[in-house]
């Protein structure tokens, strides 16, 4: 069956099952969740309708597969092989990227260097804190592993080096839901919101560094990107 007569045989399938109105209904609720997702000013908020939305597309598309009588169609083994691919991808990957990164950095606990900086992130997150050699100041978050360069480390105050921990800190704390809104993104062909995310995580470090030092962080690191 080629392209077209899959397409023609979803709508087929689709308009003589009983389920039809139920899928219809499933589109237009992720489409007006998206569509409030851009007008919602609270980033939490924000974020939340988008996985709300991401959710009702992912129940559309499994419902409508589920309807298709037709046998061998390639549409449907094509999203099958990329939903397990990228699940497979998804989930390995950020369960070693940590790992990975200490190798490829070589990456020293920041204990060695600076010893303020494991005890503070360490009330905030389950996480140990790495710096490796680089001059370009960048900071990030990994499984339960924060890195940090030496450009970074020499750049900022020690409490703009908190803003930026906490940060950090945030991300690793809500890591677990990470990977499976990444993996609900991927399967609806949409974008996980990381905009909202980072906000959010600028949020928490504002809470608890506080907002000009988290601000003056975010000049000094722009200045250097700009």
């Amino acid at each position: 069956m080629n392209l077209l007569g899959e397409i023609n045989c979803f709508a087929v399938c689709l308009k003589l099952s009983e389920f039809a109105m139920l899928v219809a209904l499933l589109i237009v609720i992720s489409i007006s969740l998206l569509a409030a997702s851009f007008m919602i000013k609270m980033p939490k908020h924000r974020l939340l309708t988008f996985v709300s939305a991401q959710i009702a597309a992912f129940l559309a598309i499994i419902t409508t597969f589920y309807l298709m009588k037709c046998d061998g169609m390639l549409t449907i083994y094509l999203y099958s092989g990329y939903a397990v691919i990228s699940t497979a991808l998804i989930f390995g990957v950020q369960r070693f990227y940590d790992r990975l990164m200490i190798k490829r950095l070589n990456a020293k606990p920041i204990s060695n260097v600076i010893g303020w900086v494991q005890e503070f992130t360490g009330r905030l997150a389950n996480a140990t804190v790495y710096y490796y050699d680089a001059a370009v100041p960048r900071a990030f978050a990994a499984g339960k592993s924060i890195f940090v360069s030496f450009g970074l480390l020499e750049m900022l105050s020690d409490d703009e080096l908190k803003a930026v921990l906490a940060h950090e800190a945030w991300h690793i704390r809500n890591n677990n839901r990470a990977p499976y809104m990444k993996q609900l993104a991927i399967m609806t062909f949409s974008s996980p919101g990381r905009e909202e995310i980072e906000e959010l995580a600028d949020r928490y470090a504002a809470e608890i560094a506080g907002s000009e030092a988290l601000s003056r962080a975010r000049s000094k690191l722009d200045k250097v990107f700009i």
